[in-house]
């Protein structure tokens, strides 16, 4: 499921590599006009990639990045801690992500 949203970032940056683009340009431009806090939502973030953002997604790339099976599946503790993941995981994968989103 990671792979997908790599795949999809990817896509975006118009051949440049990862760590050569400026993400957070690139997404901030993708969600002009959206209405998305892909910021701060797992789901608007997924959104944004055209990526399925149900619960059951969401449990998947969870259970991926393990983060914690005891928070409860679709609550704002597992959504927030599946968002600091994601955002980890892109940044370990050369993206750069503030630290603002990494906390």
């Amino acid at each position: 499921m990671f792979a997908r949203i790599l795949d999809k970032i990817e896509g975006f940056l118009m051949g440049k590599d990862l760590s050569d683009a400026e993400l957070m340009t690139v997404l901030e431009k993708k969600a002009e006009g959206t209405g998305l806090n892909w910021k701060t939502s797992v789901v608007d973030f997924l959104t944004l990639l055209d990526i399925d953002s149900s619960r059951q997604n969401r449990d998947a790339l969870a259970a991926e990045l393990g983060v914690s099976p005891e928070l409860k599946s679709g609550s704002a503790a597992k959504n927030e801690a599946l968002r600091k993941a994601v955002f980890k995981k892109i940044a370990q994968h050369g993206g750069k992500i503030p630290n603002s989103l990494l906390d």
